[in-house]
């Protein structure tokens, strides 16, 4: 006991002597644009010792990828996840004193009365806390209220940014809060049990934070704005009300607004191709309804009975296997994902006499390449590798050359002009199928192959076809491109608009907004969305309305296309220096690198990073070969391409649908809403992808027919 009190007097001494620390940060910029990195300076101020937090947040990192997660998929593999989860509501229950204290000490009665109520309920109903009941039966809701919080009402401001490991404050206030919280912990008086916290706590956030750092380029960047935010969401105790709020409104009767129905969109006079309808789609805009494509998730990524880290998870995901390729002998590997189908059959050489080089039933091999900023791992690119091997397919899924990754991976070559990436993209599928044929995964006399893409990896998958038409090396049997832009400056200039969102709002306007956005978005992602059949809708309807304003939409647009650019320029400069940027990478002060990164437009890219690598090449003929136009003639005379689009894709000019709908012909097909990407949770759009997919009524083509 006399510890914990030392704790105390000696936490209250260090937030008075360090929370002026920064406390007061330097004004953030009047005007936009808000830029993540803007945004995260107006919520937080400098990082003062960034070198010593980079160094903490180290730590943890190598301590969940090289502690917790071997010891995770023991402790996992022994503890079905039932129990696991029991086993954290019970140390919840045991943290109910700091949670009251501190909602009283910031005069939130109502939520220190729930607090006890629900401690009360727990631990006699719930048996200890095991179970909720106080949630589930009674609508009364944890308040996740801590003594940092209390200290932000109080007035006090954040401090420096200051990370400790395995610790989830990111500044001197919370920090010190933490002490508190811990004093006010019944477990800190119980022999053990932190150790048994700590364990069970960080196998339980193991796969969260999986997600949130994987494939980031500067994982300390990407965690520190994502607790950032969290951190606002905690202050604003922003699920605690939106859950009571949810709860009242079901006692009053009232159900989620669904977005208002409108009739189905009739086929445009201009239309040649296939001309598909999506009843009920109750479109909202077509950005807002490219947001919906968050609702496209695998369908069984979620083991009920097991985490994801133990052997007997049974996820889509965790079927993935992690391959590399290597496009020079001195280049870092390429990782790629690979989900080799169960009904897929063994390459022998006693099947293959008996079968003949054509004969039996033909394997077949998706090789998907992902929109920009897309990776192996990423929901989309998952969702459609699960769609297709539940469908019997092996499926290898490929990073989007907008990525750091495929520029360490081939040498430095900064992506977006198309022949360039074309090019690199076919000597990454000629590997990926070395591989697999080497590792005999892959069988080229017995099987069928389909190159898919999506976004900016559909116009790569044309490209590629151009290519293998004029010298056929992969014996592609079909190539399938969804939502392809035509015109790379047409879309460059839309993702440049859509920046320029909140140009006018103040630091506390940005601030707010973007709190909401996360506050929303998060709520939404906790759904688990089934896909959407329209032709059994249902009697109730499930909502895929997107809970966002049209501003708010935008926004969240314009940051997903920033942060896909981030990585890719900062994993440039760091390795070459890119004299576009002024600023000088030091490992321990990047704050400032970011924010002049973060400026950068699509546009100014092409102009000032891709262009002046292509010299003698003009920005103009840059443009002009990164347009579908330029091989428009090699594609309508392609019979293996295959096109699925949108006609409300915001990404396309009205002239770019005309061209695709003169081009391709039946070998297209129209939706009539979904905006970019928006409408693959869709049963008649999934099948429409897995029936063009299809070659069964083609000749398989043989390796020899390839060389």
């Amino acid at each position: 006991m006399k510890n914990s009190w030392l704790r105390l007097t000696g936490g209250m001494l260090a937030l008075i002597l360090f929370a002026g620390c920064a406390s007061t940060p330097e004004p953030a910029p009047a005007e936009g644009p808000w830029t993540p990195s803007e945004l995260s300076f107006a919520l937080s101020g400098n990082d003062p010792v960034e070198g010593f937090n980079r160094s903490m947040f180290a730590v943890t990192d190598f301590g969940m990828e090289y502690v917790v997660d071997p010891l995770g998929r023991v402790y996992t593999s022994i503890l079905p996840r039932p129990a696991i989860e029991k086993f954290n509501n019970l140390c919840v229950n045991l943290e109910f004193p700091a949670r009251a204290f501190s909602c009283l000490g910031r005069a939130e009665f109502g939520g220190a009365w729930d607090e006890l109520c629900r401690f009360l309920i727990n631990t006699t109903v719930g048996i200890a806390g095991l179970f909720d009941p106080a949630g589930a039966w009674f609508d009364i809701y944890s308040t996740e209220s801590d003594f940092g919080q209390m200290f932000a009402a109080w007035g006090i401001g954040p401090g420096c940014t200051f990370i400790l490991p395995f610790m989830a404050s990111l500044n001197v206030r919370d920090g010190v809060g933490s002490i508190f919280d811990m004093a006010f912990d019944i477990k800190t008086y119980i022999p053990y049990a932190g150790y048994a916290t700590a364990l069970n706590r960080m196998v339980v956030a193991h796969r969260a934070y999986e997600k949130a750092v994987a494939g980031s380029a500067d994982r300390y960047k990407t965690y520190h704005e994502m607790m950032l935010l969290r951190r606002q969401l905690q202050l604003k105790m922003y699920f605690y009300n939106a859950l009571n709020a949810a709860a009242e409104a079901r006692k009053a009767g009232i159900r989620p607004e669904l977005p208002p129905d409108r009739p189905v969109a009739p086929k445009p006079e201009w239309v040649s191709a296939g001309w598909r309808t999506i009843p009920g789609f109750r479109p909202q805009s077509p950005v807002l309804d490219t947001m919906r494509v968050a609702m496209f998730q695998p369908q069984n990524d979620d083991d009920p009975w097991y985490f994801r880290l133990s052997v007997f998870n049974g996820d889509f995901t965790k079927k993935c296997d992690v391959r590399e390729i290597r496009f020079g002998e001195e280049l870092p590997a390429l990782r790629y994902g690979y989900w080799h189908a169960e009904n897929a059959a063994p390459e022998t050489a006693e099947e293959r006499l008996l079968a003949g080089e054509n004969g039996g039933r033909p394997e077949k091999l998706l090789v998907l390449l992902p929109g920009i900023g897309g990776d192996y791992s990423g929901m989309t690119s998952t969702a459609l590798a699960e769609l297709f091997y539940r469908s019997g397919w092996s499926v290898a899924v490929l990073d989007s050359t907008f990525t750091w990754q495929f520029y360490l991976a081939t040498g430095g070559v900064l992506p977006g002009f198309l022949p360039q990436d074309g090019e690199n993209v076919r000597r990454a599928i000629t590997l990926v199928l070395d591989d697999l044929k080497q590792e005999k995964l892959f069988n080229p006399f017995r099987s069928r192959i389909t190159l898919m893409g999506y976004s900016f990896g559909a116009m790569h998958t044309l490209k590629v076809a151009e290519l293998e038409q004029q010298s056929n090396r992969l014996c592609i049997d079909r190539y399938v491109a969804i939502n392809p832009p035509v015109d790379l400056r047409y879309a460059m200039k839309q993702a440049d608009a859509l920046a320029g969102t909140g140009r006018d709002w103040d630091a506390d306007k940005a601030v707010a907004t973007v709190i909401e956005i996360a506050g929303k978005a998060m709520g939404a992602m906790q759904n688990r969305y089934p896909s959407y059949d329209p032709e059994n809708p249902g009697e109730e309807p499930f909502n895929y309305g997107v809970p966002l304003s049209q501003e708010e939409a935008d926004y969240l647009a314009a940051l997903y296309f920033k942060t896909s650019m981030r990585g890719l320029l900062f994993t440039a400069h760091r390795e070459k220096g890119l004299p576009a940027l002024s600023t000088e990478y030091r490992w321990g002060r990047r704050t400032e690198l970011y924010r002049e990164i973060d400026r950068v437009g699509f546009e100014e890219y092409a102009e000032k990073f891709i262009s002046p690598e292509l010299a003698p090449l003009t920005l103009e003929e840059l443009y002009a070969q990164s347009n579908l136009r330029a091989f428009g003639d090699s594609l309508a005379a392609n019979p293996k391409v295959r096109v699925v689009h949108s006609a409300d894709d915001f990404l396309l000019s009205g002239e770019d649908r005309r061209f695709l709908d003169r081009t391709f012909g039946g070998r297209l097909v129209w939706f009539d809403c979904g905006g970019h990407l928006g409408n693959l949770y869709v049963k008649s759009v999934q099948q429409t992808l897995l029936d063009l997919a299809e070659t069964n009524n083609e000749p398989v083509i043989t390796e020899s027919v390839c060389k």
